[in-house]
């Protein structure tokens, strides 16, 4: 790969200043010559470094990785080619994830896990926010791509269904409940819920799916992520509802998992801006999200 110091100096400027008319003012060259030099970096990578959709210059998630290798190995040029590599080949960077809580600590977690156990040298943060706020935080620039259910409908991010979350009531080892093969939602409410919080889709979606039924519920409390949910059942608070394959990524949940009578398919899709659809990074994780296709 064939990466010259002035280049890395070109791509920080731009990166710093999100213009490539203000580094080139700042470097006292020509705005043409600022494109060429971050166009000419983007095709020896092989990954775009800034979104360019409408009048926007906002760095991917490439772009904030490449610039944290080249703020830690500025001493060394061939350390920061290393990490370019690494980069386009999604075996390293920094990618920065926001999830809703039904899938933040479970599934997004576990894959993200299982990624950096491959890959040593690629990081990802994961944080917990709700729907508003994780798109919020990926407009803002402040995640490379979110784990939400619903599809934002913006031309400027590209949304992909990775898996359906499969609900199922889940139940401590001495309710009565255990020993039926599936459980009405009228039986399931005759005790208190323990439910994501209420700005959570997913409890607005089991709600709606009480609401249908006809059957009133009360709640005994609210827990943040499907762990606490789980955790709570597991010493006899409650019952409630929860990830079906959620009870697989948590170390001896001790609950019991019976199937609902009625079905609910609730989607899981990963959103990110256009420009970074192709970083490697998020493209290992998508297809560590997605379930096997039947």
């Amino acid at each position: 790969m064939r990466l010259s110091a002035r280049q890395i100096e070109i791509f920080q400027m731009a990166y710093r200043l999100k213009s490539t008319r203000k580094a080139a003012d700042a470097l006292h060259i020509s705005q043409p010559a600022i494109s060429r030099a971050v166009a000419d970096l983007e095709i020896g990578i092989g990954v775009a470094l800034f979104d360019r959709t409408g009048r926007k210059f906002e760095p991917t998630a490439a772009a904030h990785s490449l610039q944290e290798a080249a703020l830690k190995h500025y001493h060394g040029l061939e350390r920061v080619k290393d990490a370019a590599r690494q980069i386009a080949s999604g075996l390293g960077g920094h990618l920065r994830v926001a999830a809703l809580p039904v899938v933040a600590d479970t599934r997004v977690a576990s894959a993200a896990g299982r990624l950096m156990a491959r890959h040593p040298a690629l990081r990802i943060d994961v944080d917990v926010l709700n729907e508003d706020s994780c798109l919020a935080a990926l407009r803002e620039g402040r995640a490379d791509c979110v784990v939400i259910s619903s599809d934002p409908g913006d031309p400027n991010l590209i949304c992909t269904r990775v898996a359906d979350v499969l609900p199922t009531a889940i139940f401590h080892p001495n309710d009565e409940l255990v020993r039926v093969g599936k459980v009405t939602l009228a039986e399931l409410a005759k005790v208190p819920q323990i439910m994501l919080p209420t700005h959570s889709p997913f409890r607005r979606a089991v709600e709606h799916m009480f609401d249908q039924a006809g059957v009133t519920f009360q709640i005994m409390a609210e827990a943040g992520t499907q762990s606490a949910l789980i955790r709570m059942v597991a010493q006899g608070a409650g019952r409630a509802i929860v990830d079906q394959k959620s009870l697989n990524l948590v170390a001896k949940p001790d609950v019991i998992a019976v199937p609902l009578a009625v079905e609910l398919k609730w989607p899981i899709r990963i959103v990110s801006p256009s420009a970074s659809t192709d970083a490697p990074g998020l493209q290992r994780l998508v297809r560590e999200l997605e379930e096997p296709k039947c």
